[in-house]
């Protein structure tokens, strides 16, 4: 090539070809550099095609119809701006997937997942091998240690302590001395009272049955320091690589999904489920208040049971699937009679200056506990019936005070004194106690006569009574005398081991009353064995025995509810969504 040919071929070249009519022009610029295609309509209406830019103008409505499939690929950005209403409307599926552009991306999000696992599991273990187990897909976490004293000992408790003593010999009355007031015959120990604490004799071994307060071996790989060093760790060797891949972590050019209007609205979701453990159990982790039993020792006091303890465990690092949404002022949900169901394997928690909950019905289940509190004021009120149903004793702390009338089916143990205006019971004839009475003649009484048959004096005569005192003493004697029924113990100990041997303290087991014995009262240290009952043949029992299992376990009486809602196992539905009830088949 010379140089006359090489400096024309620098040269810009100019050309453009225009055609005009009313309607619109057609123009064609050839320049280079700027080859472009410009096509105009009478009223403004435009469609340009530059080097840069493919620029589509209308200057009143716009109408696109494609009778079958259209597709659209934006390699970089695209923006749209709707200054009026923006209707979208789909006769079939809609699927909006975002932040990735192939599935090898997902795969990477699910390896990335199942790398940090062992990391969350570990995070939702115990800090010490204390017991328990993380839910969902959780870890176990082992016990190992010792169990710390038991708690029920920390109680100050005020006893009587009261000794029958023993009469030595029956008591006289003369009128130098009342042995029965003064008690001369009478050995008294006398009463004592005691500040005692719940000992092993009353509620067993001294182990804490909680695993709280314990001293437990570390759970390893479960220390703070663990984690300092396998997390970062594991993020150089394997997540940043995976995150790469999927489009994570610093090289992050999308996934989120925003969709402003004007009043903060965010939408976030990721393009994987986080299903590591959000809590873990301790089955025995906690020790509480669990019921008032009587001890042989300290009587009435609160026996300390165990309850699982649930901790919340934090495993939220996770890189995509937050969803969020803030509203200014108010946000509303309406639906239908298909109802709401909202279920997560992690916690939930909903805050607000009041919470109002209606329904016609109400069911709220819990497997480790369910927890109300308020620092004023707890009200249970219902126009027909408030029923308070366990398989254990119901624990009422620090008093109980009932309005009108209690009634109660089985028997009481007062640790306390009794106050009370009055008594209606069966009357129950009883006998006291021998007496020796001394006496004395009454003054002037005959009380024979003496026969004289010799001398001046010879003849009868009447014999009266001189008023000398303790010259008369009667035969030892009792008296019957109307009381309240009621059964004597030989000491104060007695009444506490009479009443644990008559099943005060098994859950479910109705002791009854003792019957009406009439006599001479004896005190005893010995329970009452279990009456035989002996309904008639249409008798319906108050209470069955074969109720309660020998570890005090009780029977439900009635048929339990069944869950309803969100928690209850759907139904079985066929390819047409109809629900296929139990013992239906194929065939029928």
């Amino acid at each position: 090539m010379n140089k006359g040919a090489a400096e024309a071929g620098q040269e810009i070249y100019k050309n453009k070809f225009v055609f005009n009519q009313r309607g619109g022009s057609l123009e064609i610029d050839n320049t280079t550099g700027e080859e472009g295609i410009y096509l105009t309509q009478f009223n403004g209406n435009n469609i340009k095609m530059t080097p840069d830019v493919i620029s589509d103008y209308s200057t009143n409505n716009k109408q696109t119809l494609v009778t079958n499939d259209s597709f659209e690929t934006v390699r970089n950005d695209k923006c749209v701006f709707v200054g009026g209403d923006y209707i979208y409307r789909v006769v079939g599926s809609h699927s909006v997937q975002s932040g990735y552009t192939e599935d090898s991306q997902l795969d990477a999000l699910k390896k990335w997942k199942e790398e940090y696992r062992k990391v969350a599991e570990r995070n939702s273990q115990f800090e010490v091998q204390r017991g328990g187990e993380s839910f969902p897909n959780g870890v176990e976490t082992p016990e190992s240690g010792t169990r710390s004293e038991h708690p029920s000992k920390n109680q100050e408790k005020y006893i009587t302590d009261d000794v029958y003593g023993e009469i030595l010999e029956t008591p006289k009355v003369t009128s130098e001395e009342d042995q029965v007031t003064d008690f001369t015959h009478v050995n008294m120990p006398g009463p004592v009272f005691n500040v005692v604490n719940p000992n092993t004799e009353d509620f067993g071994e001294d182990i804490n049955p909680a695993t709280e307060g314990g001293v437990y071996t570390p759970t390893p790989g479960r220390q703070v320091q663990d984690f300092q060093r396998d997390i970062p760790r594991l993020q150089k060797e394997k997540l940043t690589e995976l995150e790469k891949e999927f489009g994570g972590g610093a090289t992050n050019q999308g996934g989120d999904d925003s969709d402003f209007t004007f009043r903060n609205k965010v939408i976030m979701v990721g393009g994987e489920v986080n299903d590591y453990p959000s809590i873990r159990i301790c089955p025995e982790g906690r020790s509480t208040p669990s019921r008032v039993i009587v001890g042989p020792q300290a009587g009435a006091f609160v026996e300390v049971a165990a309850v699982p303890q649930l901790e919340e465990v934090n495993n939220s690092h996770f890189p995509v699937g937050n969803y969020s949404i803030h509203a200014g002022n108010k946000y509303n949900i309406n639906a239908g009679s298909g109802g709401v169901d909202i279920k997560t394997s992690g916690p939930v928690e909903v805050g607000g200056t009041t919470y109002k909950v209606a329904a016609n019905q109400v069911n709220i289940q819990s497997e480790t506990g369910v927890h109300i509190s308020s620092e004023n004021l707890v009200e249970l009120a219902s126009l027909n019936n408030i029923s308070l149903r366990s398989n254990k004793q119901v624990l009422v702390e620090p008093g109980l005070g009932v309005k009108n009338n209690i009634i109660i089916g089985g028997s009481t143990y007062i640790e306390g004194e009794t106050y009370l205006q009055h008594v209606t019971a069966p009357a129950e004839i009883q006998q006291t106690e021998n007496v020796i009475a001394g006496g004395q003649l009454v003054e002037g009484l005959v009380i024979g006569s003496v026969l004289i048959d010799k001398g001046s004096s010879k003849g009868t005569y009447k014999v009266t009574a001189v008023a000398t005192p303790d010259t008369v003493e009667l035969y030892p004697h009792s008296h019957h005398f109307k009381n309240l029924p009621l059964r004597l113990t030989d000491s104060s100990k007695s009444v506490r081991t009479i009443a644990i041997g008559e099943n005060i303290n098994t859950d479910g087991f109705q002791t009854p009353a003792q019957n009406v014995s009439h006599g001479l009262k004896e005190p005893t240290s010995e329970p009452t064995p279990p009456r035989e009952l002996t309904p008639g043949v249409d008798t319906l029992l108050p209470h069955d025995r074969s109720r309660v299992e020998i570890d005090g376990t009780i029977k439900p009486e009635f048929p339990q509810i069944d869950k309803q809602g969100s928690f209850a196992q759907e139904a079985p539905v066929d390819n047409q969504g109809i629900a296929v009830l139990e013992g239906q088949g194929d065939d029928q």
